[in-house]
């Protein structure tokens, strides 16, 4: 079992290195590279960095208070290099060039946009949308460069159709109930260029495998609808059965407290958010019209997320 992706290239950050390359002053810089170690490099030198150093270098960005939804990596700072240099991987080998209208749904506090507008300055018009107000806030605080609003739990997205080049949702389907995911690929669908493309992640059959035998994630799964009283091995069984029977399994979150997403949105509701897992034949019934799915690849991000790339009918 895969328990680290590795093959895919660093895409934003060898850019990040190359831009670094040309600020005079700055000292014990990676070099720019193809490699992924490249990443470690980017983030060590950050770490190492004097506050100076890294206000020169753009890359001065707090990592936000806990009460701001933010999902830590491997390194205690604010980017996310690794996971946003998988998803825009995907994006090239399904040949999507990346310029253009770029949208993060789902962008909490802004970690791949900040890299984003650090790698891509002058190719790409960055949006952001998140139902957390307070993720919203502080990325308006602190990003500049970025057109950012609360969403609602439900569509539509303040966006024309045909507006967008290049979506991302990273770890947003994996979270969706069927009616949900399918209302939501329909919206993203109209706000797509034609020839535009929309990487997405779900939690599939490796996740579940992960959870089966590494025990990874370990959420509390006492904290999902459909079982009094879930336990680990009951709630896989039934991800297996619900796999076996219909394609998919979701299970909702019994209160609102239990999701530090859902805090911040306005009138937020558990309904339709909580635990969702999809096979890909399941995913293809969901997509409308004029979507169809041109890369699929099993456990990228996260090394346990499904990875999809589909693209709008030109």
């Amino acid at each position: 079992m895969q328990t680290e992706t590795t093959d895919f290239i660093p895409v934003s950050s060898r850019r990040v290195v190359a831009a670094l390359h040309e600020i005079s002053g700055l000292t014990g810089l990676p070099r720019p590279s193809d490699e992924i170690g490249v990443i470690d490099a980017l983030c060590q030198w950050i770490m190492a960095a004097s506050d100076e150093e890294k206000a020169v270098a753009g890359l001065d960005l707090p990592v936000p208070p806990k009460v701001i939804h933010h999902v830590a990596g491997r390194y205690p700072i604010f980017y996310d290099f690794r996971n946003l240099d998988i998803v825009l991987t995907e994006l090239v080998r399904a040949g999507a060039k990346i310029e253009g209208r770029f949208l993060d749904f789902g962008c909490s506090s802004g970690r791949s946009l900040a890299v984003l507008k650090r790698a891509f300055p002058d190719r790409l018009e960055l949006f952001g949308v998140d139902p957390s107000g307070a993720s919203i806030n502080w990325l308006e605080q602190h990003i500049d460069g970025v057109t950012a609003c609360q969403s609602s739990q439900s569509p539509p997205l303040g966006f024309a159709d045909d507006f967008l080049d290049i979506v991302i949702a990273k770890s947003i389907w994996t979270h969706f109930s069927p009616p949900a995911a399918k209302a939501w690929f329909a919206e993203i669908g109209r706000c797509l260029k034609p020839g535009g493309h929309f990487f997405f992640s779900t939690h599939g059959p490796h996740d579940v495998a992960s959870r089966i035998l590494r025990d990874l994630p370990r959420p509390k799964y006492e904290r999902y609808t459909g079982h009094p009283h879930w336990t680990r091995d009951e709630f896989l069984m039934a991800i297996i059965e619900g796999f076996r029977a219909d394609g998919h399994f979701f299970a909702a979150f019994r209160e609102i407290y239990h999701q530090s997403d859902l805090r911040g949105a306005a009138q937020p509701t558990t309904a339709d958010w909580g635990l969702s897992f999809l096979l890909p034949g399941f995913v293809e019934t969901l997509l409308p019209e004029g979507l169809s799915v041109v890369r699929h690849e099993a456990a990228r991000t996260a090394s346990r997320h499904d990875a999809y790339v589909v693209r709008k009918a030109a």
